[in-house]
C-alpha cells in the first residue's frame, strides 16, 4: 500500500538527520505501533507519511506512485487525528462534522450518525464542541479523522487523558476498522495499547529504523531476549563481578545480554554457590521487549 525509500530528512540550521535511509512497507489491512524515544523522528516520519510535510530525499509511493503526484482523490483516501485537538471549539458537535465532511466529496449523513453512535457522541450532537469532557473531544477528534472513511489513517497519541470509558470506545472502533481492512499508524507512549491493537511494530531510534517486524514474533523470540535471574541467596559485589557482563536490578534479579549462553551463565552462578530462585528469557510484554532492544541497541 504504502513504501517508503531511502528517506532522509533535515531541519533547517540542524546539521544532523532527523530521518536517516528509513525503507518500510506499510501492509495493507493492519494496524503498526510506531516506537521510539521522544526525538526519534516519529512525528516527523508520521507528517511526511501523511503528505503534510514534503520529502526532500528519497520518495514515499501509495498505491506504486509517488506521494507527490497523487490525484487529490487518491490523497482523500489518507487521513491523520493528530495528538493536538483539531475542530472548532465554538461549533457544536454535528457543525464541526458537517464541516470537514463539507471538505469531500458525498460523504453520506448516516456515515456521520453511524460516528457519533460508535463513539457514544450522539447524545451530545447540539453541545458546542469546547464544553465536551476531555474524553469525549477525544472521540469527537477521532470522529473527524473518519469522516472521508479513509484506507490509511495516522492515529497521534488519540488516548491521551482519557477515561476508560472513552479508551474502551476508540479501542472498539479501531479493531473494527482494521477489521474492515484499513490501515493503521498508531503513536503511543502507552506500550499496552500497541500490544492489544498492533499486528506488527515499528521502531525508531536516532531517526533510524531500529527494527520493523509483528508483535507475536518478538514476545516469542527469545534469541534477541535478555535472561533475567533471581538467585538464591543474593550475590554480593564480589560475585556479581565474577559472572559474565550482568546489570544489577533493584530487586535483586541480574540481567544478561541475549549474547551470553544460558549454561555460561547457569554454570558461573553455581560456582558462587548460589541455586537459581527464577529464571525468564523472553518477553512476556512489549514493553519489556522494548526497552530490552533499548538497552541493547544504545549499550
Amino acid at each position: 500500500m504504502m513504501r517508503l525509500q531511502d528517506l532522509d530528512y533535515h531541519y533547517p540550521n540542524n546539521p544532523l538527520p532527523v530521518l536517516c535511509n528509513i525503507n518500510l512497507d506499510i501492509v495493507p489491512g493492519k494496524a503498526l505501533g510506531l516506537l521510539g524515544p521522544n526525538g526519534a523522528g516519529k512525528t516527523t516520519l508520521m507528517l511526511l507519511m501523511s503528505g503534510l510535510l514534503p520529502t526532500q530525499s528519497g520518495q514515499i509511493l501509495w498505491q506504486n506512485q509517488s506521494l507527490v503526484d497523487l490525484p487529490k482523490s487518491e490523497r482523500q483516501k489518507i487521513a491523520m487525528v493528530p495528538q493536538d485537538l483539531a475542530f472548532y471549539p465554538q461549533l457544536t458537535v454535528w457543525e464541526n462534522l458537517r464541516f470537514f465532511a463539507s471538505l469531500y466529496p458525498d460523504v453520506a449523513t448516516h456515515h456521520l450518525h453511524s460516528l457519533l453512535n460508535r463513539l457514544d457522541l450522539s447524545g451530545k450532537i447540539h453541545a458546542r464542541a469546547h464544553r465536551l469532557s476531555g474524553g469525549q473531544k477525544r472521540r469527537l477528534n477521532l470522529a473527524i479523522g473518519l469522516v472521508n472513511s479513509p484506507k490509511l489513517i495516522f492515529l497521534d497519541e488519540v488516548t491521551v487523558g482519557v477515561d476508560p470509558q472513552s479508551r474502551t470506545l476508540i479501542f472498539d472502533l479501531i479493531n473494527d476498522l482494521t477489521s474492515r481492512g484499513t490501515t493503521l499508524i498508531y503513536t503511543s507512549h502507552y506500550l499496552q495499547e500497541i500490544e492489544l491493537l498492533c499486528q506488527d511494530i515499528a521502531i525508531l531510534n536516532q531517526g533510524n529504523l531500529a527494527f520493523h517486524g509483528s508483535v507475536h514474533d518478538v514476545l516469542q523470540d527469545t534469541n534477541r531476549a535478555s535472561c533475567v535471574i533471581q538467585t538464591e541467596p543474593r550475590l554480593n559485589t564480589a560475585q556479581i563481578a565474577t559472572l559474565p557482563t550482568a546489570t544489577l536490578r533493584a530487586d535483586g534479579s541480574l540481567v544478561f545480554g541475549p549474547e551470553i549462553p544460558l549454561a555460561e551463565i547457569l554454570r558461573a552462578i553455581h560456582d558462587c554457590g548460589a541455586t537459581i530462585r527464577f529464571i525468564r528469557k523472553g518477553h512476556n510484554t512489549l514493553e519489556s521487549f522494548y526497552l530490552d532492544f533499548l538497552r541493547q541497541t544504545t549499550a
